[in-house]
């Protein structure tokens, strides 16, 4: 049928790259990126020569501040080629790993190791070995995906649960202990029905069995289309969409029609049932990202671009503001931290923001791009928690150094553009509270729900207790979209300095 023909081939087409019209197309765009404009040129005269200085004009530049952590897009190898930053997207994935990724406009590149099952119990990824540490080396802190769709039978990765959870473990270990600061993400299910939770489970129970605890995650990931699951053994005929998970042996699952690849509340149901499950499984402090949605039925199936602009914008609204009890504290409660739009220019489904013939924005990218040029760029700064590590020194007056560490989180849609200053005081601060100290972190703290531990030494303390706040930003210098949140305590035990001898058993004869 053409329909599954339609949903099947899309990993050959969206992989293929040509190397060498890559680097044209990025040469082309490094020269068009500084175009110098003759028009509105100051010239001067001094003594009797004369000098013309033109403006440098550069083309589609949209400065740091105006890119969007929340969105992001699914692209292929040749992004530089489009004007994305007219889009104002602040992250992309190509479904694959790139040493020296293209970023226009400075966007955050999303790494992602594929994965193939081989036999029963054995599987291969791509990259590995040297070439994979050599990625993750060169790409300090960046996002790792394991696996793409390994829950889709036959397409994409394709593997059975405890071998997923064998992958996972492997990439897991390898990529942290090259780069610490990496951040893993699991996941990347076609879409969270049931049937695909159950997938998801089974990769956990597999993980504890084989390893003896949880599975560490840095970041959940979904995709989220809305696709019929049916076995193909099952039933040949109608088994167009997702099909069943390998590892399971179920003749169908969410039964969907055509007409449902854009319906407004499978959609939010699929994200709210997601979340639910996180929190049930010890998940629910975990940023969740979705490196894949959209409509994929062609517009001939009755999907013409305003109905699928429709649905992008709806949404949009969607992910950007709803929160619950469920969602992530760091980010203000919201369910879902960033998402990317299916995709940037693969002709072969619905919703594509350029034409990869002529480089043009579409209608769809037309949408897209009056969407975020109407969101206003927002810092929001809050401590999350702040407690006292463990690690004391004693003096010979008895008295106790703590180390004071605070949790600091950035639920705004940009980074915050500059240091920040974090001030510890003893009692609150504006009521009586002494100031213990005050530090800053430096490097810039993404927005989305980002986090960044700060650390203080507070010397010379007696045994007791004392009520310890911490207050983000206390100078004002950052513009915040909420200013009431930058203060948080708690309660903290000042220990006796103990002194412990060591225990000598001598042999008696």
């Amino acid at each position: 049928m053409r329909i599954f023909f339609f949903f099947s081939s899309r990993s050959g087409r969206i992989l293929a790259v040509l190397g060498t019209l890559c680097l044209l197309l990025l040469v082309e765009q490094a020269v068009s990126a500084q175009t110098v404009s003759n028009a509105g040129s100051n010239v001067s005269r001094s003594g009797g020569v004369w000098s013309t200085y033109l403006p440098l004009v550069m083309q589609d530049y949209v400065p740091p501040a105006g890119r969007l952590c929340r969105f992001g897009v699914g692209a292929s190898s040749d992004i530089a080629r489009y004007a994305v930053n007219q889009l104002r997207i602040g992250w992309y994935t190509n479904w694959g790993t790139a040493q020296h990724p293209p970023r226009p406009g400075g966007i955050e590149y999303l790494q992602m190791v594929r994965l193939k099952q081989i036999g029963l119990d054995s599987y291969v990824s791509t990259p590995q070995g040297g070439e994979l540490l050599a990625i993750v080396t060169a790409n300090p802190g960046a996002w790792w995906v394991i696996g793409n769709e390994p829950d889709r039978r036959s397409w994409q990765d394709s593997l059975e649960p405890r071998v997923y959870a064998r992958a996972y473990h492997d990439l897991y270990s390898q990529i942290k202990a090259a780069d610490p600061t990496a951040r893993i993400v699991a996941g990347s299910i076609v879409q969270p029905t049931p049937l695909r939770l159950q997938y998801l489970d089974m990769v956990l129970d597999s993980y504890r069995a084989d390893y003896g605890q949880s599975m560490p995650v840095d970041a959940w990931n979904i995709h989220a289309f809305i696709l019929n699951e049916v076995s193909c053994t099952y039933d040949p005929n109608n088994c167009w969409g997702a099909d069943v998970p390998p590892g399971i042996d179920a003749p169908y699952g969410m039964r969907y029609d055509i007409q449902d690849n854009d319906n407004l509340v499978i959609f939010k149901q699929f994200i709210v049932d997601f979340r639910q499950w996180m929190a049930d499984r010890g998940y629910k402090e975990r940023p969740l990202i979705m490196t894949e949605y959209g409509v994929l039925m062609p517009e001939e199936y009755g999907f013409p671009p305003t109905r699928v602009n429709a649905y992008m914008n709806a949404t949009f609204d969607y992910l950007s503001t709803t929160a619950s009890s469920t969602g992530y504290s760091a980010d203000k409660g919201r369910l879902v931290q960033a998402w990317a739009w299916f995709s940037l220019s693969d002709r072969s489904f619905n919703g594509w923001l350029y034409d990869p013939q002529t480089g043009a924005r579409s209608a769809y990218g037309d949408n897209f791009a009056a969407y975020t040029a109407q969101i206003t760029p927002a810092v929001n700064l809050q401590p999350m928690r702040v407690w006292a590590q463990s690690a004391l020194r004693s003096t010979l007056d008895g008295s106790v150094t703590l180390t004071l560490a605070a949790e600091i989180a950035n639920s705004g849609n940009i980074s915050t553009g500059q240091p920040v200053t974090v001030r510890f005081y003893k009692g609150e601060p504006g009521q009586g509270g002494v100031l213990i100290g005050e530090t800053q972190f430096s490097a810039l703290l993404d927005g989305c729900g980002a986090v960044t531990t700060v650390r203080f030494p507070w010397p010379s303390l007696q045994p007791g207790v004392a009520q310890v706040w911490v207050e983000v930003d206390s100078n004002n210098a950052v513009p915040e979209v909420d200013e009431q949140d930058n203060l948080t305590s708690a309660t903290i035990v000042i220990p006796r300095a103990i002194l412990r001898l060591p225990l000598i058993l001598r042999q008696v004869p």
